[in-house]
């Protein structure tokens, strides 16, 4: 069972240890009202909560060393059952006998900054974006992968760079505010025919300082992986990787023959 004697379940965030409250994973994936069940062991900690973008009432997470993350994820699976939705695990552990791999999921990175960037080239150009319709036509062509619609409702505000004469949008981002208060840039995407201009550097150092001028001790932000580009761009900016994460959703029970729901 993979040392899973060892782990030790909690049933409230005021239990948690100190380090594990402060996690950028944990502060980002979780509703302060919210915990199905949390989970800790020598050399790592799992904790399900609700899925606020995808829409999920219960996803574990788990931040763990690879030899101790299946305890983890065992531990949960026995308390959640068919109440867990998916499951996100550091990439390199093999959950492949619970979840259904899902491309719409798959590898991301997680990113935290701690302190505003350095003013950009570029910002000058940047604005509140106000046309929604614009800006989800706007993804939907450059960036049909994105995280939040236009209209998601942890968004803030949208900011932006447009084209001086045509008013065509080149490059945007959201500014969000997640269920447990943390910021996160959601959405960054740079037309094709823009990029090596600093645009999306521009945006998200605006959008990073916004955070900062509203209080926020901290701004978080994820990619996709691999994306060698949108990283280097992040990391000059000040963001450092804390999570190399896997997410796949979990196989849902089949609804009873007479349609009653499962």
């Amino acid at each position: 069972m993979h040392g899973i004697e060892t782990v030790t379940r909690f049933d409230s965030y005021r239990q948690l240890p100190a380090e594990v409250l402060d996690d950028a994973l944990l502060r980002l994936e979780t509703d302060p009202g919210i915990l199905h069940g949390a989970w800790t062991t020598p050399g790592g900690y799992a904790f399900a909560s609700i899925d606020s973008y995808g829409g999920d009432p219960c996803w574990l997470n788990v931040v763990a060393d690879p030899a101790v993350a299946l305890a983890l994820v065992e531990a949960a699976m026995a308390d959640l059952g068919d109440a867990c939705f998916g499951i996100t695990v550091p990439r390199g552990v093999d959950v492949s006998r619970w979840v259904v791999a899902d491309p719409g999921h798959g590898s991301w990175d997680l990113m935290r900054c701690d302190e505003p960037p350095a003013a950009q080239p570029g910002e000058d150009r940047v604005r509140v974006l106000t046309d929604l319709a614009a800006v989800q036509a706007f993804l939907d062509r450059v960036n049909p992968s994105h995280s939040v619609r236009a209209d998601h409702a942890e968004v803030e505000r949208w900011m932006g760079v447009a084209d001086e004469a045509s008013g065509e949008l080149l490059a945007l981002g959201a500014f969000t505010r997640r269920v447990s208060g943390v910021a996160y840039l959601a959405s960054i995407a740079t037309d094709a025919q823009a990029r090596g201009q600093g645009l999306g550097a521009a945006v998200t150092a605006v959008l990073t300082r916004h955070a900062f001028a509203s209080g926020d001790v901290l701004c978080t932000l994820a990619h996709y992986h691999p994306n060698e580009p949108a990283r280097r761009l992040y990391l000059r900016l000040g963001y450092r990787t804390t999570h190399q994460n896997l997410s796949n959703p979990l196989p849902r029970p089949a609804a009873p023959a007479d349609g009653t729901p499962a």
